[in-house]
């Protein structure tokens, strides 16, 4: 158990480095607990690193076939990948602050040139690597590698049910099984759009996943690199709605969750939800991202505007989280949500036109970030 105290901002936090629990007080006031949350930490919990600059099973052919709309245009990218130096001088600046990383970018982190020098330097300052990969070309290696040093795998679940019931993209369910019997904790992204969103009840419904995962991660699906803002969902789809009852009332023999830009969708939609179970919109609050070419973002989602960014070759990632840009984020997310009801939900200043609150005047979106353990 690791034990973290912000004094900046009165608030102390345990994070379990074998199950990915993390416990946060709300603002301490003389010792004493309050029922104010804390606004964000002196510097990030979480950093999403891009490691990846482009991506092998994007080039293949294999995601768009499987019907992905890569927020990262890894099948089109062409950067290099983050070099190790690089990476190790990041994280020398991160022990004893943050808890995890989540390994990310372009293309699957498992194939990174360095990713075993990568994981070890992660684990040699306590901090947990965890990252998530389409599965593609896995290697038996890759797999001892993620039981050996990651706290959670990701796997991206692109596959149908076909008309004869089978599942339509082998290389993710070969996957999912092998990471399985590894003994490795391995979750399912299910990307939610209006594309999938009929799948993904009919799954949850029937309880259609691959037996022996530990989680089912939904993530909202966001207008971004090769996404269109035709397949956004919003608050007042029929089929939306059923799926956030579904989970919140269906036994299942694994665990449910979604990233925090669909926060004030469940907090609103799924009164069954122990709102101390649900983490609002934590980028520049809590977590922060960093691309391949070591620029900073309060969220990978926003790497297409350089509005925000930060170049930590030329600053740390503390002068990053205390920039002038980083609060002008905070100040435009703070800005976005003025008006909401509920008060507590968080927006964000990307402007994708997401709304799934339903009763925020104005123009919102919401943000989402990369789902640790």
């Amino acid at each position: 158990m690791i034990y973290y105290k912000d004094n900046r901002f009165r608030f102390i936090e345990l994070f379990n480095d074998e199950t990915g629990m993390l416990i946060r007080s709300n603002v301490l006031e003389h010792g004493i607990e309050t029922k104010q949350l804390p606004m964000m930490r002196s510097f990030p919990e979480l950093i999403d690193i891009g490691i990846m600059g482009a991506c092998n099973a994007g080039k293949s052919g294999l995601c768009r076939n499987a019907g992905v709309d890569c927020y990262q245009r890894g099948m089109l990218s062409h950067e290099t990948n983050m070099s190790l130096d690089d990476y190790c001088s990041i994280i020398a600046q991160c022990g004893g602050r943050t808890f995890q990383i989540a390994l990310g970018g372009a293309g699957d982190p498992n194939k990174h040139e360095s990713f075993a020098e990568i994981l070890r330097a992660t684990r040699e300052n306590r901090i947990v690597p965890n990252y998530t990969t389409s599965g593609y070309n896995l290697t038996d290696r890759e797999i001892e590698l993620t039981k050996t040093y990651c706290g959670a795998v990701a796997v991206s679940f692109y596959s149908n049910i076909d008309k004869n019931g089978n599942e339509d993209n082998p290389p993710t369910i070969t996957a999912i099984e092998r990471f399985v019997k590894a003994g490795c904790i391995t979750n399912v992204h299910f990307v939610l759009s209006k594309k999938s969103i009929k799948e993904a009840v009919y799954r949850v419904r029937n309880g259609v996943f691959p037996e022996g995962i530990n989680a089912v991660v939904f993530l909202l699906y966001k207008p971004v690199g090769l996404a269109s803002q035709d397949y956004v969902l919003n608050y007042d789809d029929p089929d939306y709605r059923e799926l956030l009852h579904l989970v919140t009332s269906i036994d299942s023999n694994w665990k449910y969750g979604f990233d925090t830009c669909q926060s004030p969708a469940i907090y609103k939609f799924a009164p069954g939800v122990a709102i101390e179970s649900v983490e609002f919109c934590e980028a520049a609050r809590f977590s922060m991202y960093v691309n391949s070419r070591s620029i900073a973002f309060p969220c990978s989602f926003g790497i297409e505007d350089d509005t925000f960014a930060i170049d930590l070759k030329q600053h740390t990632l503390q002068e990053a989280w205390e920039s002038v840009s980083f609060a002008k984020f905070r100040e435009r997310q703070s800005n976005a949500c003025a008006n909401c009801v509920t008060g507590v939900c968080r927006s964000c200043g990307l402007e994708f036109g997401l709304n799934l609150c339903g009763k925020i005047k104005g123009h919102l979106q919401w943000y989402s970030n990369s789902a640790p353990q």
